[in-house]
């Protein structure tokens, strides 16, 4: 049998092996920053080529305006082109329609789409019409609209608004031609205002919850459908980043909770979903409770529908 030895191993093929590893690791770190550089160097020539032009939008602009009807809904995919799109159709957006609380109202709706994106406004939909206008691609959808028995912002002088302390004890708001104020708390009235959360304009009741006392807004005979849906957020992004607490939101008819939305810092626009299918067809009191941990620097906005 033939002996095998082994002799000592020289620590330099160890460094030497052990460098080369870094060599290689090194040389792919730099490839891969030079790929990264050319394609992003890429994309910053091709973009702008790729963006729609004005004459795109003044044609898929004269488009809508032949066929749009009264009550249709106007979308941008991706939803950053929103601005662009108001300003060439503006007109066509009345303030209910860009505060809302969804799009769940909408049976038509025309989405100014480019890049391949779709709108989440248009789920749901058939395409009805569809044309490309350069680099912008413009669909209408069609779809069964929710009706609506109830809009609670719409219909915000019926309600009764309260702060009920620790204790028990009420305070009522006095019903004012624009808002409901509170006696102790004159400043942190509810009213109908146009506010912005999660970056969107929202249609919403607005109020500033006070810390101590629960600020409580009841609506009776509401004639409910198959689902209330409410929407929530907290109003300003500098308020946003400036305050820490909380603020819940109850849902309640007829004296049961439905649910709740919490909204933070960090939430945007929730929305919800409430079955109502048990009650529909019936007139029933619908009452929100509104309470936070820290009151500084929270405004509270929230919209609802009562739909079928």
């Amino acid at each position: 049998m033939t002996a095998v030895r082994c002799g000592p191993v020289k620590l330099s093929s160890i460094f030497d092996a052990d460098s080369f590893r870094r060599r290689r690791l090194a040389y792919a770190c730099a490839a891969g920053i030079v790929v990264l550089a050319l394609v992003e160097t890429a994309n910053a020539l091709l973009a702008p080529l790729r963006a729609p032009a004005d004459r795109d939008w003044r044609a898929a602009t004269a488009a809508i305006r032949a066929g749009f009807q009264p009550g249709d809904l106007i979308v941008t995919a991706p939803d950053w082109a929103d601005p662009l799109m108001r300003m060439h159709l503006g007109d066509l957006i009345p303030l209910a329609v860009a505060g809302r609380l969804d799009a769940a109202r909408f049976g038509r709706i025309w989405e100014i789409a480019q890049r391949g994106a779709r709108a989440p406004e248009t789920e749901g939909g058939h395409v009805a019409q569809s044309g490309r206008h350069g680099a912008l691609t413009l669909r209408r959808y069609e779809r069964a609209a929710a009706r609506v028995s109830f809009d609670f912002v719409a219909e915000w002088s019926r309600a009764t608004v309260s702060r009920v302390g620790l204790g028990g004890q009420v305070n009522w708001c006095s019903p004012l031609p624009d808002r409901f104020e509170c006696p102790e708390l004159p400043s942190q009235s509810v009213k109908p205002e146009l506010l912005e959360i999660d970056t969107s304009p929202h249609l919403a009741l607005s109020t500033q919850p006070a810390g101590q006392a629960t600020t409580v807004i009841e609506f009776d005979r509401v004639p409910l459908g198959r689902e209330l849906a409410v929407g929530a957020g907290l109003h300003n992004v500098w308020l946003r980043k400036s305050g820490k607490g909380t603020v819940s939101l109850r849902v309640l008819v007829q004296g049961r909770e439905l649910g709740r939305i919490e909204a933070g810092s960090l939430t945007g626009w929730t929305l919800r979903k409430f079955d109502t299918s048990a009650l529909a067809g019936q007139s029933q009191s619908v009452r929100f409770e509104i309470t936070v941990d820290d009151p500084t620097s929270r405004t509270l906005g929230f919209a609802a529908e009562a739909r079928t």
